[in-house]
């Protein structure tokens, strides 16, 4: 983010015999961001439709061909 906003990201395991592990990421956008931003976290314009929008395009991923929206901010 421009601005210098943070991000905290949190690893948990749970034990046991049904054990299983997930990340948390948590971004904390300052208002400065508002509107000038993009990417895997949406454009944080405060309208969700338009937050898996595919980079480089105007085309919003309707969820269907999530490798191609990933692929396109880290390749």
């Amino acid at each position: 983010m421009p601005s210098g906003s943070s991000i905290k990201v949190q690893y948990h395991c749970r034990r046991g015999r049904n054990a299983d592990c997930h990340l948390d990421v948590h971004v904390y956008a300052l208002a400065e961001d508002f509107g000038n931003s993009e990417g895997l976290c949406g454009n944080f314009n405060g309208d969700r439709n338009d937050d898996l929008t595919i980079r480089g395009t105007n085309q919003v991923d309707s969820g269907d061909e999530p490798i191609l929206f990933a692929n396109s901010y880290i390749m």
